[in-house]
């Protein structure tokens, strides 16, 4: 009887280790989430690698990042489609247009652009008299553009700026000598240089501005607040570890998920090189450029009344993860 009692305790025990091994195991429920990106830049590069790296499986989250149109980011927000958009500059026009959606995470703060010319080009003074290949009337190429040259004393109406498509386009043209200069992303600026082409100025210089963001609605905002917190916090993880960890960064880059034209290997580390500097750890960018912002977009749309920041733009979220992660 001793024996039997002895045995049956050994029993219970493994099988109540047994059973708590399994619940153990037993996976979260993952909570689904979609993220519309207008591109595979590396502006964008943080929100791959909060998924690549667990971030967001680390907050409860199941990320799906889906490619489309700038524009087409805040029509899947309101339409329920995506929850999060990843144009921030669209979803800046959205608000001051009147749109119920708010900037919730920032990026990077500086333009990437470099003002690219023909090689017998070699002052932005110049480009009096000449054509510059923009993406688009309005575009935020076009708009730096006019602020770069009017640093340099050149008003915008003593050049001609001709809208030709996506990033690519302006520089067929340049290299065809259709137009005599362009405003060149990364990393097709660094390409241009290493085909000869001149790099008058870098945008950076007389301009800040807002690429790669989180936006959402203010609908998510007022009733998933925790969701919100959670997307930005894994968010800026990316972000810090793409900033302290350069050999990680410059591999990432190196991958299949960006989007970089040309040979990767050759330009992944002055990528890295050129990124690293403008990611921003807060996730915020300051009330004046926020200002400044909503001043640009409002030349364009003309709301009716003033827009306020707090309109467009909600910080909170960004301040609250980046004091966890000190």
């Amino acid at each position: 009887m001793r024996l039997f009692a002895i045995l049956l305790s050994s029993f219970i025990l493994i099988h109540a280790s047994t059973k708590d091994a399994f619940a153990a195991e037993k996976p979260v429920k993952l909570t689904p989430l979609r993220i519309g990106v207008p591109s595979r830049s590396a502006t964008i590069m943080p929100f791959f690698v909060a998924r690549e790296r667990g971030f967001f499986r680390d907050e409860g989250i199941e990320a799906e990042i889906i490619l489309m149109k700038a524009p087409q980011t805040v029509q899947a927000l309101l339409g329920g489609s995506v929850e999060f958009g990843a144009a921030a500059g669209t979803a800046v026009s959205a608000a001051v247009g009147g749109v119920e959606v708010r900037v919730v995470a920032a990026v990077v703060d500086k333009p990437t652009f470099d003002l690219i010319s023909q090689p017998g080009i070699t002052t932005v003074e110049q480009l009096r008299g000449k054509k510059i290949g923009v993406s688009g009337v309005g575009a935020l190429s076009e708009i730096l553009g006019r602020r770069l040259l009017l640093a340099h004393g050149v008003r915008p109406d003593q050049v001609t700026f001709l809208g030709l498509g996506p990033r690519h386009v302006p520089y067929m043209a340049l290299k065809t000598g259709t137009i005599d200069a362009t405003l060149l992303q990364i990393p097709l600026n660094f390409a241009a240089v290493d085909d000869g082409f001149r790099k008058l100025a870098y945008t950076g210089d007389t301009s800040r501005s807002l690429q790669g963001g989180l936006a959402t609605t203010k609908a998510i905002i007022s009733q998933r607040p925790d969701l919100v917190t959670r997307v930005v916090r894994a968010t800026l993880r990316a972000i810090r570890l793409i900033r302290d960890d350069r050999k990680f960064g410059v591999e990432f880059i190196k991958g299949p998920l960006l989007d970089i034209e040309g040979d990767r290997n050759r330009f992944a580390e002055r990528v890295y090189n050129a990124m690293r500097p403008l990611f921003l750890e807060s996730g915020a960018i300051d009330e004046e450029l926020q200002r400044e912002m909503i001043a640009d977009a409002a030349q364009r749309i003309k709301p009716a009344q003033p827009v306020p920041p707090e309109r467009v733009f909600d910080f909170s979220f960004a301040r609250k993860a980046s004091e966890t992660l000190r």
